[in-house]
């Protein structure tokens, strides 16, 4: 769906310097490494601390305190057990029985965008956003269009990359095109008498 793709381009323009600073180390910490540059750093960790930080709470990253991961043997790092028992099992000792989320599978920030840009008021903003962008000389409208109608009848999900392309021209619309100027209500608060 860009304009300029090219095929030549891959991941590994940016993962395999990344990944050389770690030759000769067990497979395991070698994707920790990659994981910890890439995607954690400039992804979920940022999303965590806005979380957080939104709500007033400070959220704490045990594994990724060197003291803590290095100690970990490459067994029982939570990589090679999805499931995180070890972890679990030394966290339950500490917890208290009213804790029930020791119990519970893992879950990220699942956010349903697959189910929004499928039907209702999403995917009427995506059609909007894609018909109004004036972003067309970087992304492709028509291919984006096209990925918007088969997600919508449900031949392929394309919700992480429509997700990305639209928020892009969303982006492109408020600080290139100037069409778009965001506002935020204020809260409206109980008057105290």
């Amino acid at each position: 769906m860009l304009r300029e793709f090219h095929p030549d381009w891959t991941h590994t323009d940016v993962t395999a310097p990344i990944y050389a600073e770690s030759a000769g180390w067990d497979p395991v910490a070698r994707m920790q490494h990659i994981d910890l540059f890439t995607w954690l750093r400039g992804d979920i960790l940022v999303k965590a601390d806005k979380m957080t930080m939104a709500n007033s709470l400070e959220l704490r990253v045990p594994f990724l305190d060197p003291r803590c991961s290095r100690s970990l043997p490459a067994a029982v790092r939570p990589e090679d057990h999805p499931h995180h028992h070890q972890v679990r099992a030394a966290a339950r000792a500490g917890a208290d029985r009213a804790v029930t989320l020791l119990n519970r599978a893992k879950l990220g920030f699942p956010v349903p965008i697959r189910h929004w840009l499928r039907s209702g008021e999403l995917m009427d903003w995506a059609y909007g956003m894609i018909d109004a962008s004036q972003a067309r000389q970087f992304v492709d409208t028509a291919a984006v269009r096209t990925m918007l109608d088969e997600h919508r009848a449900g031949e392929s999900d394309h919700s992480r990359r429509l997700w990305t392309v639209l928020i892009f021209m969303l982006w492109h619309a408020i600080f290139v095109e100037h069409s778009i100027v965001p506002t935020i209500s204020e809260p409206q608060y109980p008057v105290q008498l």
